[in-house]
């Protein structure tokens, strides 16, 4: 090797905490650590504290996606880590505006049994801190020159840390926040927006993904009324730019679309496919999710109702899937009446556990003591549709 050869060594990073940092009291960190989370729950609640905490906020915003992202976990897995997470009371969670608003239960006494643990050294450690620093009061201050020329950057003071990032952009970085600023369509706390802009410190793939993002934003329905537009701080803070916005509608969705339009699409307007509604595709998928006893059972009810049901006039597809119509259409369909305007007593095989099973053997379908009970009685109402159409 010649002399003038340069070896260049690989430059290693060391993340400081001037950089930003996630305050946690240790007890609540203890109570986690000695919790028997699965991996992936741990990554949940990792990501939890770091939107929360590590913005000195109790609680978040924080979409499945966002999740996903910063987890490396799969949309399954991601939804049943925090499923979980909440059914056990470890994670606090409300609807937002944008998104599920998560914090994490502090109160860890209060988690389910399965996960909840027992500190029962902690006010012992609590008092033993408190004695000894009583004990050594007199000492510290003979040997206060020789802590303070041990503190490093990787330990400073409590009292100088900063979480707030740089108030003054620097040249690129500035132009980059202009480019965003011009584009996003709530001029609002600007000053804000710099600063969460600055946190961020996009690099330029970061920020080709956030302009794509925020494109991609700005035609979703939600924004189209200027209310609903966060504020720009709070969309980047939120990692806006990485939310997953429908834009048309599912393979099921659709199917329930179909499913009126040929029933009742004459009698009171056809439903338009490919005019997708937001709020609609939500109302669609919370209508599915009510009958998911019953898989089958929302090809059922557009017919029955066009059959059995005299509708009011405001009544539609958004009216019909809606818990309110879908329940006052149930209360329509109970009460049947003859031609001559008698009413008909409607059979009661539905009603119980046992009457449906009765049901089935009447009409010769087996089943077993292991099969859940609305999967015999969607088996019995579907024979009864296939008898009645022979």
């Amino acid at each position: 090797m010649a002399l003038a050869d340069v070896i260049h060594m690989p430059e290693y990073r060391s993340p400081q905490l001037e950089q930003g940092y996630t305050r946690i009291a240790n007890e609540l960190l203890e109570a986690i650590t000695l919790a028997p989370f699965s991996q992936n729950q741990y990554k949940v609640i990792l990501t939890v504290w770091r939107m929360t905490y590590g913005f000195n906020k109790q609680s978040d915003q924080l979409a499945l996606s966002q999740i996903m992202a910063r987890t490396g976990m799969k949309k399954p897995q991601a939804s049943l880590a925090v499923s979980q997470l909440i059914e056990m009371r470890v994670l606090l969670a409300d609807e937002g505006r944008h998104a599920r608003v998560l914090s994490l239960n502090k109160v860890y006494s209060k988690w389910s049994s399965e996960v909840r643990v027992v500190l029962s050294s902690w006010g012992s450690e609590i008092q033993n801190h408190t004695v000894m620093e009583s004990v050594t009061e007199g000492s510290e201050s003979q040997n206060s020159k020789v802590l303070e020329s041990g503190t490093t950057k990787d330990k400073p003071k409590t009292h100088t840390q900063k979480t707030s990032p740089k108030e003054h952009l620097s040249r690129s970085l500035r132009e980059r926040f202009e480019i965003f600023w011009t584009a996003y369509p709530r001029k609002k706390s600007k000053a804000k927006a710099e600063k969460a802009f600055a946190k961020l410190n996009p690099d330029e793939q970061l920020m080709t993904a956030l302009m794509a993002g925020l494109t991609q934003a700005m035609t979703s329905e939600q924004w189209a009324n200027p209310q609903f537009i966060p504020y720009a701080a709070s969309w980047l803070n939120a990692g806006g730019w990485m939310d997953e916005i429908q834009s048309a509608y599912s393979d099921d969705e659709l199917a329930v679309i179909r499913a009126f339009n040929e029933a009742l699409g004459e009698r009171v307007g056809t439903v338009d496919e490919a005019g997708f509604v937001e709020a609609r595709a939500g109302a669609i998928r919370a209508f599915l999710c009510k009958l998911a006893a019953d898989p089958q059972a929302w090809k059922r009810y557009f017919p029955a109702v066009r059959d059995k049901v005299e509708l009011p006039p405001h009544a539609g597809f958004d009216y019909l899937i809606s818990p309110k119509g879908y329940g006052d259409v149930r209360g329509r369909m109970a009460i049947k009446r003859n031609p001559d305007g008698t009413r008909v007593h409607a059979e009661d095989w539905d009603k119980s556990a046992s009457g449906i099973k009765a049901k089935a053997k009447e009409m010769g379908i087996a089943f077993d003591d292991e099969e859940p009970v609305p999967a015999i009685a969607a088996r019995v109402r579907a024979a009864i549709e296939k008898q009645e159409h022979a």
